[in-house]
């Protein structure tokens, strides 16, 4: 008997977006259909995405249907409910809830992203098992419905979203138009997380990452501009360091980082504490902490100034340092298949 849909109409679900999405060219950047192949081979991580026919790549704005199916079953499991791998709503809501219109144009925009994140195949060694390669599609598949649309998402989604290998995306995310704008912005809140003194990374290196089909004197300008007018919560530079050109992104000390929330309470009077016993509080010592994590809504600790944290391909360095060196946390662990 098939899977019961799970109704995915949790209105008050906050924008949520898969860790091993963010940092790796698995979507088309540009508004025209893209028919040639994207391929990376980049260390140990290998990939590459190819249409079905004639409907083209998947784009960064069809990946918005996936920030919603992740968004959905994170909530629904902070609320206590048990998700699975179809979801069900009314498109208009996926409509609201990606900030986008709900005109005939608008629908017709988002049926053709179900069928292209259905089409598009793709093959990657990222959480594979070696030697072979993992090969899935967006969406397993999708059906209109009596009470709307019916999502049917990898097996690997949902389990990396009830793992909570998601990161919380600033809602203005969706209000970015342009593909590559969109694509930094992922890249930047994957790999800038919660260092105060942000991280940089080079142009072509961050050119090879996107994946994208301009050539790199083309693509240099695009991220000059973006870095002038900023992305949400993140300041942009572009500078000159150890030889090449690279992109420094911090933080705004002004913007709240998107992993936590007020919880919308009145203060009590000032002075006032829930803590009766006087001289003991319920916090635990540094070493008795959890590991911080951008699900958490502790602050991050400090980092000591050149504090490194060394593995194979990754390099992290202490915010406090002038020179931060690349940025690039991804994981190499093995995926796991459907």
């Amino acid at each position: 008997m098939p899977q019961r849909p799970f109704p995915a109409v949790l209105e008050a679900a906050a924008p949520r977006d898969l860790r091993d999405l963010m940092v790796w060219p698995w979507f088309s950047l540009a508004k025209t259909p893209r028919h040639q192949p994207i391929r990376l081979d980049h260390a140990t991580v290998r990939l590459r995405v190819e249409p079905a026919g004639s409907l083209g790549i998947a784009t960064v704005w069809d990946a918005d249907v996936l920030i919603w199916a992740v968004s959905q079953i994170v909530e629904a499991l902070d609320a206590g409910l048990t998700p699975g791998a179809r979801l069900e709503a009314p498109p208009r809501q996926i409509l609201r809830f990606l900030g986008r219109g709900t005109g005939r144009s608008d629908y017709a925009r988002l049926r053709a992203a179900f069928d292209r994140l259905a089409a598009t195949r793709v093959e990657t060694s990222l959480r594979a098992p070696l030697p072979e390669p993992a090969r899935f599609t967006w969406l397993d598949g999708w059906e209109t419905t009596g009470n709307g649309v019916c999502l049917t998402v990898p097996e690997w989604l949902s389990a990396a979203a009830r793992e909570r290998r998601v990161l919380r995306l600033d809602p203005a995310y969706f209000g970015l138009t342009g593909g590559t704008a969109r694509w930094l912005y992922r890249l930047v809140r994957k790999m800038g997380g919660r260092q105060r003194g942000g991280g940089a990374i080079g142009l072509r290196r961050l050119h090879a990452r996107s994946g994208s089909r301009v050539r790199y004197v083309e693509f240099v300008p695009r991220i000059r501009r973006i870095a002038a007018s900023g992305l949400p919560g993140y300041r942009l530079t572009v500078e000159r360091g150890g030889g090449e050109e690279r992109l420094r992104f911090v933080r705004h000390p002004e913007s709240p980082c998107p992993s936590t929330q007020g919880c919308g309470l009145a203060a009590e009077e000032l002075g006032r504490s829930e803590w009766e016993e006087r001289g003991t509080s319920p916090c635990r010592i540094t070493g008795h902490r959890p590991a911080d994590s951008a699900l958490s809504s502790c602050p991050a600790s400090e980092i000591r100034p050149y504090n490194f944290i060394t593995s194979l391909y990754n390099r992290l360095l202490a915010a406090d340092s002038p020179n931060p060196a690349p940025v690039d946390d991804s994981s190499g662990r093995p995926w796991r298949r459907p």
